[in-house]
């Protein structure tokens, strides 16, 4: 699997830029998890939710232009154990949305998200009771737990549980691309032309439906060793055409 202390110094074919970006997310995912780490204890929620957002952003666009371009043209091969790379690349890119999504409601609700899954479980737990029963029963718990935690103490929480949600996703991410880089891109190299990879790979790296093409390819830059960069540029002059700007 891509490592982020070791430098990528070939890029055999195409579709090898996939190494790279996947170096170029990890990097950026250790990043907020450290934020995360931090919030805990006090640190920025604002730095945090900016490098969450980007995170979350990059990752939908990956996968729904790997669903597009890169597994979705693959003969779908069933090996002995009964994997079939294809159809479970395109599993595990519906839980890291699944996941995704999770995390980005859980910032947009804050520390009410928190409580809502306490009050949740109160409500369920009483299910044989009439409906508007439960409902004055959790409004009473809500406001409980409002005075019995006090509104720091709810923070607290509501940061300890993001941190978890946030590790839990970036360790679904590394699951994610150890598997790509073992299963799928092997089956890329052997069913696609150069051609085909080369288009792939510009998908990836350039968003054409969007007013700023280069905003993921820029990202990449920037995460880049300055060698690994060289490698990328080399690959973004085979593109045909101009490159988008």
């Amino acid at each position: 699997m891509t490592s982020i202390s070791e430098e990528i110094k070939t890029l055999e074919s195409p579709i090898d830029v996939m190494y790279l970006m996947h170096k170029a997310y990890m990097i950026h995912s250790n990043r907020t998890v450290s934020l995360a780490e931090k919030a805990m204890s006090g640190g920025s929620l604002t730095e945090l939710q900016a490098n969450l957002e980007g995170w979350l952003k990059h990752l939908l666009y990956h996968a729904q232009t790997e669903d597009i371009y890169m597994t979705g043209p693959l003969k779908d091969i069933e090996h002995q154990d009964g994997r079939r790379p294809a159809r479970d690349n395109e599993k595990e890119h519906d839980e890291l949305r699944l996941l995704g999504g999770g995390i980005a409601d859980y910032v947009e609700k804050g520390d009410k998200g928190a409580l809502s899954e306490d009050i949740a479980a109160l409500v369920l737990s009483r299910e044989e009771e009439e409906h508007a029963n439960l409902v004055h029963k959790a409004e009473n718990a809500e406001r409980a737990l409002h005075q019995a935690l006090g509104e720091a103490r709810v923070v607290d929480r509501t940061r300890r549980r993001l941190y978890q949600k946030i590790v839990e996703f970036q360790v679904t991410e590394f699951d994610h691309f150890e598997n790509e880089e073992a299963f799928v891109l092997p089956l890329v190299k052997g069913q696609m032309s150069a051609e085909q990879e080369l288009e792939c790979s510009r998908r990836l790296l350039f968003d054409d439906d969007s007013e700023t093409t280069r905003w993921i390819i820029d990202f990449i830059y920037n995460e880049l060793e300055s060698g690994e960069r060289e490698l990328l540029k080399q690959l973004e002059s085979s593109f045909s055409g101009p490159a988008p700007t």
